[in-house]
């Protein structure tokens, strides 16, 4: 009877290893796939140059519905902790802390609201993801990227920086962003679903 229980508890723990090993490598190739794609970046038409989109967060996403929010996380810290010690941006970590922020802020609210096979809770998660990410930029933006990359440090002419650019640009991203996770979602769902079993 100890010999089946032991051996019972032994298997429990080694399954529950193995499945911590799967988790980290999951994350891992992910971040690693989300930092590529994350070298690729590109204007937007009609916006400043300095302001680039990529789409690692998509990345994000797919981590995120396969391992969990909590994933989603991960993928974008490490991701950002990558780019800062592979390449240097020339900002000194703080266009890698605002990716973060900004990134986090979509991918999360995506992924607590994504439901298999639920267009509308997918396009809810789309949406809140934009919202979402658009307030943290704007936040970020006001606070520390303006008065530190342009020395303006007055309210309004900050306030007609953050409407006439920051928001729109932020809005036009998660919808791109948006847009190609759904199809990314959709065009892979069964590879997720196998991978989320």
């Amino acid at each position: 009877m100890e010999k089946t229980q032991k051996y019972n508890q032994n298997k429990l723990i080694n399954s529950r290893q193995n499945d911590n090993t799967s988790y980290l490598i999951k994350v891992a190739l992910l971040s690693a796939i989300a930092y590529i794609v994350f070298l690729f970046e590109f204007p937007i038409p009609f916006f400043p140059p300095f302001l680039e989109i990529d789409l690692s967060d998509v990345v994000a996403v797919l981590g995120g519905i396969i391992l969990g929010p909590i994933a989603a996380g991960l993928i974008e810290v490490i991701k950002n902790l990558l780019r800062y010690f592979l390449m240097n941006s020339g900002t000194g970590g703080i266009g890698e802390m605002a990716n973060l922020f900004v990134g986090v802020a979509f991918v999360l609210p995506f992924c607590l609201i994504y439901r298999a096979n639920n267009i509308k809770l997918i396009i809810l998660g789309c949406l809140t993801g934009i919202v979402s990410m658009t307030l943290t930029a704007v936040t970020i933006n006001y606070l520390i990227m303006i008065p530190l990359y342009t020395g303006i440090n007055s309210h309004i002419e900050k306030m007609n920086m953050i409407y006439s650019i920051y928001i729109p640009f932020n809005i036009v991203k998660g919808v791109i962003v948006s847009v190609v996770s759904f199809i990314t979602v959709f065009s892979f769902k069964e590879v997720i679903h196998r991978l989320r079993q």
